[in-house]
C-alpha cells in the first residue's frame, strides 16, 4: 500500500462521510503533505477547505494566534478554513490532508444515485463504469438520468479520427469500449503531441462545447471501439440546464416561516458539529428507506453542506410525491441561526 493510499485509510477509518467514496474517487478528491520538522505550508483559498493532521503536529497561524494541532484534534472534526490565509508549521514530522467540502458533497450524491438503482440496471451498470463523474459536479444529479437516455451508439476503427483541431464542436462523447489518444498543440508550437492514452469509462469532447468553440485537440482511436454520444443541443440542455427546483437561503427562510419542513441529509457526525434549528435528520444513505417518516402534503427545504446531496435528496422525494427544494449553498452559505451541539 502506497503512503496516499494509507493515508486515505486512515481518513476512511475515522471521518465517516469519506467511507462510501471509492477510493478511486477519493484519489482525485484528497490531497496529501508531508512536512519535515521546520516545514510550513500555507493554504489560501476563497472555497472552504477542510484540513486533517494525519500524523505528527503542526501549529496553525491564522492571524488570531497560534494553535497545536495534531491527529486527535482533527482526525473525526477536521480544522474548515473559509477564506483567507492559513499556514501550518511541523514542530516534527507531519502530514496533513486537505478535501473540498463541495466536491465531497458531489461524491456522496453521486454514489447515492449509483447505488440506488437495481444491480442489472444499464444506467447503474453505466454510473459505475465511468472513471470520473465530475463532469457532472456542477449540476444537478438527475441531468446524468437524460443524459444516459439520450446517448447514441457509435462504432469507431482503429485510426479513425472522431475529431480534429479547428472543427466545430457538434457533440461530446464517453468510451464504453477500447482506447483513444488524445493529441494538443505543444506550449511553444503548433505540432500535436500525445497527452493522453483515454480508456473505456473516460469522456472527451466537453471543453469546446461549454466555450461554444471549434476544437482544440485531436481525437484518434487506437482500436475499435464503441462511443456514447450525446450531440451538442442535448450537451447545452442537460449539462447547462439544472432540472431540479433549487432556491436561495431567503425563499428557504420564508418557507419555513409558512410552516415547511426542514430536512437535512448529511452524516449524523456532521449534523452534531452544527445544524439549522428545527431540522429532522436523515441520512442521504438512508432516505430511500425512510421516506414513510416524511408527511404526505408538506412541503420540504433540503440542506446538506454546500446543495449537492440536497439535489438529489429533492429528487427522491419528488419521486415519492413529495415537494422538496434544495437549498442553494446548504448549511455553509447559511446566514440565519445555526446551533451546536454540547
Amino acid at each position: 500500500m502506497g503512503a496516499l493510499e494509507e493515508n486515505i485509510s486512515i481518513l476512511r477509518e475515522h471521518y465517516p462521510p469519506l467511507a462510501g467514496i471509492p477510493e478511486a474517487q477519493l484519489l482525485r478528491l484528497i490531497r496529501t503533505y508531508e512536512l519535515d520538522p521546520g516545514d510550513s505550508i500555507s493554504f489560501s483559498s476563497e472555497q472552504e477547505e477542510c484540513v486533517f493532521v494525519l500524523s505528527g503536529e503542526v501549529e496553525q497561524d491564522g492571524g488570531d494566534g497560534e494553535t497545536l494541532l495534531g491527529p486527535h484534534s482533527t482526525k473525526t472534526r477536521p480544522l474548515c478554513l473559509a477564506g483567507g490565509r492559513v499556514t501550518f508549521s511541523a514542530t516534527q514530522p507531519a502530514v496533513l490532508a486537505r478535501i473540498n467540502p463541495a466536491r465531497l458533497d458531489f461524491l456522496l450524491s453521486w454514489e447515492s444515485l449509483r447505488t440506488g438503482a437495481g444491480a442489472d440496471d444499464p444506467f447503474r451498470q453505466w454510473l459505475s463504469g465511468l472513471r470520473n463523474p465530475l463532469i457532472f459536479g456542477q449540476l444537478p444529479l438527475e441531468n446524468a438520468h437524460e443524459v444516459f437516455r439520450r446517448l447514441q451508439p457509435l462504432k469507431a476503427e482503429a485510426g479513425e479520427v472522431i475529431f480534429d483541431m479547428g472543427e466545430d464542436a457538434k457533440c461530446f462523447y464517453f468510451i464504453e469500449q477500447g482506447q483513444a489518444e488524445l493529441w494538443r498543440p505543444g506550449l511553444y508550437d503548433d505540432e500535436l503531441q500525445l497527452t493522453k492514452v483515454l480508456t473505456a469509462g473516460d469522456y472527451f469532447g466537453e471543453e469546446a462545447l461549454v466555450v461554444g468553440g471549434q476544437r482544440n485537440a485531436r481525437i484518434r482511436m487506437v482500436d475499435a471501439s464503441r462511443l456514447l454520444v450525446l450531440d451538442k443541443r442535448d450537451f447545452d440542455e442537460l449539462i447547462n440546464a439544472p432540472m431540479i427546483e433549487r432556491v436561495s437561503h431567503k425563499v428557504a427562510n420564508v418557507m419555513l416561516e409558512e410552516g415547511a419542513q426542514l430536512l437535512d441529509v448529511r452524516y449524523e457526525d456532521e449534523y452534531e458539529l452544527e445544524y439549522i434549528p428545527g431540522c429532522t435528520l436523515i441520512p442521504l444513505l438512508e432516505l430511500r428507506e425512510r421516506v414513510s417518516e416524511l408527511q404526505d402534503g408538506s412541503d420540504y427545504v433540503v440542506y446538506c453542506h454546500s446543495g449537492k446531496r440536497s439535489d438529489v435528496a429533492a429528487m427522491i422525494l419528488r419521486q415519492h410525491k413529495l415537494h422538496a427544494v434544495s437549498l442553494i449553498g446548504g448549511i455553509r452559505d447559511w446566514p440565519y441561526e445555526v446551533e451546536y451541539p454540547d
